[in-house]
């Protein structure tokens, strides 16, 4: 369908036959940061920009974890998702983030990186399945997450409180990548999670926004079983934790970003703004860029990991 509708938009203009929906403003506080249009432009042969990042210090350690998401196609079948993604952290702070993303990011950020094996990662990056869009900073600030996320065309950030999770400690254990866990359970985001963390690892981080307990969190999982993030390795650290600079940033709230978010993913199509698209960008990889940012493959729906 991508494809049809982006050869009709070389024919008659970027914008003229992209589909709008005027109500994905009302959705949440995420605005539109540019107007026009130009022809769409097929990247394979563009170099990579460098892009700017901030350093928010040395990884001491890393932890790679598969995500499973069990996905619900239009026609009610189920379907296994899963995501390769990692967190790397210090005693002060920690991000999580897709695992083809941080590869992306690490050569990116060096000191005189090579483009052309930059670009060969995008196009990579670009043929990705599945892709986990966000990035959270843990305790980045001091006593809060920040969470950034794409609601194509725009790049939107929002904080909140460092782990703000009222976890309840249980004496089940579970062996998870070779270390003991124990067991905690919290609510949030309209989810009821369980945590397995390890005490060999004192480290008070874990995957996505879990964190606050006396050990890193090597597992969680809701009560459903549609979201699970589990440890498949862990190993020293093996450079910066960095953040993108981006002036075109957006800051929100939680709230009015979930609300926003999950509205967009249920037709992404649909819900794009049309006065907001600037250019579009396709990628031999099959990534499609709108005004720079990534219009996110979704082939089984949206799952989102919020509720609320």
């Amino acid at each position: 369908m991508l494809k049809s509708i982006f050869r009709a938009c070389i024919l008659a203009g970027a914008t003229s036959l992209l589909p709008f929906s005027v109500a994905a403003q009302a959705s949440g506080d995420i605005k539109v940061v540019s107007t026009g249009s130009k022809p769409i432009s097929d990247a394979k042969s563009q170099p990579a920009k460098p892009k700017g990042y901030d350093r928010l210090g040395k990884a001491d350690y890393e932890c790679i974890y598969a995500y499973d998401v069990v996905a619900t196609r239009k026609n009610g079948d189920k379907v296994n998702e899963e995501y390769a993604t990692i967190l790397q952290f210090n005693p002060s702070v920690a991000k999580f983030t897709d695992l083809n993303a941080f590869r992306v990011d690490s050569l990116e950020s060096m000191s005189g990186a090579d483009l052309e094996a930059v670009k060969k990662l995008q196009d990579a990056l670009g043929r990705v399945e599945y892709l986990f869009t966000g990035e959270v900073f843990q305790n980045s600030p001091e006593g809060k997450t920040r969470y950034v996320d794409i609601i194509t065309p725009n790049t939107v950030e929002y904080a909140e409180d460092f782990a703000p999770f009222d976890w309840t400690l249980s004496e089940d254990t579970l062996t998870v990548c070779d270390y003991p866990c124990m067991k905690a359970t919290c609510s949030y985001g309209g989810r009821d999670w369980t945590a397995w963390f390890t005490e060999e690892i004192p480290a008070g981080f874990g995957p996505w926004k879990f964190a606050g307990l006396p050990g890193l969190i090597m597992k969680v999982s809701d009560s459903e079983g549609i979201h699970t993030f589990t440890a498949t390795a862990f190993r020293k650290g093996s450079g910066d934790i960095v953040k993108a600079q981006n002036s075109q940033l957006q800051s929100t709230s939680r709230d009015k970003f979930v609300k926003a978010k999950n509205y967009f993913e249920e037709d992404p199509m649909k819900r794009i703004p049309v006065e907001s698209i600037k250019d579009v960008t396709v990628f031999k990889g099959g990534a499609v860029l709108i005004n720079g940012v990534r219009l996110p493959k979704r082939p089984n729906g949206y799952t989102p990991i919020e509720l609320q």
